[in-house]
């Protein structure tokens, strides 16, 4: 049998066996962990600080921190300065997770309401009610269950999103405000219920706009912003224009932006 011994030195972190045997973590969820809790009370802390302290990039940085965040040992917010702008993100880390809910089962319905052939069936009307009752419960459950799966669902669909147009650096560049609402609404096009979706006036199958939607950037996001600064056409309905946006700006983004040269090489004539 082997045997682990741990010899403790002047200098080292505590770190709590909670966090260290959670098996939703990964290793390098685990291990960024204990890296953040051994620096000191006042570190800037910053994604590209962590990524200049480690061998992993930016990226990478971000998507652990999303799963700490996604397991309740990461809390974030970004605080607004005098004038109202967004300021600089605050981290908060966590020996042991804010929320660490088990997973509710349904109730084993094989077991409720059975009457052996020759059992007295008296009480029988109590029985039904406890059935329906039982029933009604089962219902609900289920209800909660499938509420929870599309939470979930959202959830891994809007880490996708952030990963795929770098979000943290993004919403240091443009207006947050309005990122926030095209991912908005890039999220409930993807997880949408229903078969089609209606873009611009052209009825479009859902897997179609959710394939184009993922394979949205930050450079796409930038020209959709770009284009939005740009028009001087009254948009009375906003959302439906960036839907339409959102879904040509993979297909037109090249030519947007071919035309915009030639139009500085050679000027409007």
């Amino acid at each position: 049998m082997a045997y682990c011994k741990v010899e403790f030195n002047a200098g080292y972190t505590v770190i709590s066996n909670e966090l260290m045997r959670d098996r939703r973590l990964s290793l390098k969820a685990k291990g960024l962990q204990a890296l953040v809790l051994s620096l000191p009370p006042d570190w800037d802390m910053t994604i590209e600080g962590l990524s200049a302290i480690c061998l992993e990039c930016s990226d990478t940085i971000s998507s652990i921190l999303k799963e700490l965040e996604a397991a309740g040992y990461l809390s974030r917010y970004r605080e607004r300065n005098s004038s109202g702008r967004f300021g600089q993100m605050q981290y908060t880390f966590f020996q042991k997770p804010l929320h660490n809910k088990p997973v509710r089962k349904l109730p084993d319905r094989k077991k409720s309401g059975q009457v052996k052939p020759g059992q007295d069936n008296s009480g029988q009307l109590s029985k039904e009610k406890s059935t329906k009752e039982e029933s009604n419960k089962d219902f609900s459950d289920i209800l909660s269950i499938n509420q929870r799966d599309k939470m979930d669902e959202m959830r891994i669909y809007k880490a996708v999103i952030y990963q795929n147009i770098d979000y943290e650096t993004l919403r240091e560049q443009v207006d947050s405000q309005r990122l926030d609402e095209i991912v908005e609404i890039m999220l409930e096009c993807i997880c949408s219920s229903s078969e089609v979706l209606t873009i611009g006036r052209t009825t479009v199958s859902k897997e179609l706009v959710k394939s184009r939607f993922l394979k949205i950037n930050s450079s796409h996001i930038e020209y959709i912003l770009e284009c939005l600064d740009r028009n001087t056409t009254k948009v009375r309905n906003i959302k439906s224009y960036l839907m339409t946006t959102l879904y040509n700006a993979p297909a037109t983004i090249n030519s947007y932006y071919t035309a915009e040269v030639n139009h500085d090489l050679y000027g409007t004539d």
